[in-house]
């Protein structure tokens, strides 16, 4: 008889011990945590940042590439406005280009040219007023060079008057004027209402 207490005791601890563990193993199963979301958040700033790094490189390289492509920049006697010598370029017929670019940085219009009447005013902001013109200078000659006419009207780009800049914008003017001998590899540059630019190299 005590045997089969023994062996009924014996059966009674085996099963208990059969159900702690398989209770054990479906509580692991069911409070497993989910995903960090901390890492998850990580990992669509990561994925978004360079989209972000692109937009400001973007604005860099533009700016990079103004600065990159102007000769000269200077400030307009016009507050807010700015002046970036493009190119300074021996032409066909013994001649020499000059291109320039003028940029509204402010945040309101600017005028620059008022008159509208008289045929000048078309010609006025590339080659300038009677007085305050457009010249060039070869300094190794000591000569001045004004724009070139022709039917007695400068030979520069033209525009419909009056010329209202709007923020952010710009407007690119240019002007021709007789070429210095072929040895002169610099000239300096006069446009109204900036200060003279001086000792620009000539591409031939």
């Amino acid at each position: 008889m005590s045997n089969w207490k023994t062996y009924l005791l014996a059966f009674g601890l085996l099963s208990t011990a059969a159900i702690g563990l398989a209770s054990c193993d479906n509580n692991t199963g069911t409070t497993q945590p989910p995903a960090d979301p901390v890492v998850e958040g990580r990992e669509v700033q990561a994925n978004t940042t360079p989209q972000t790094n692109t937009g400001e490189e973007v604005i860099e390289t533009k700016s990079q590439n103004q600065k990159e492509n102007s000769l000269a920049i200077e400030p307009h006697q016009i507050e807010g406005v700015v002046v970036s010598l493009l190119n300074v370029k021996r032409s066909s017929g013994n001649t020499l280009n000059i291109y320039w670019k003028m940029t509204n940085t402010s945040s309101e219009d600017k005028t620059l040219v008022k008159c509208s009447a008289a045929w000048y005013c078309a010609y006025k902001l590339a080659a300038g007023a009677y007085g305050n013109g457009t010249y060039i200078i070869d300094s190794i000659n000591q000569k001045k060079h004004l724009v070139v006419r022709a039917n007695k009207k400068p030979v520069v780009s033209t525009f419909k008057t009056p010329i209202i800049l709007s923020p952010n914008s710009s407007i690119n003017l240019w002007a021709k004027f007789p070429a210095p001998p072929a040895d002169v590899k610099t000239v300096s540059i006069y446009l109204a209402g900036v200060a003279p630019i001086e000792d620009i190299r000539i591409t031939e």
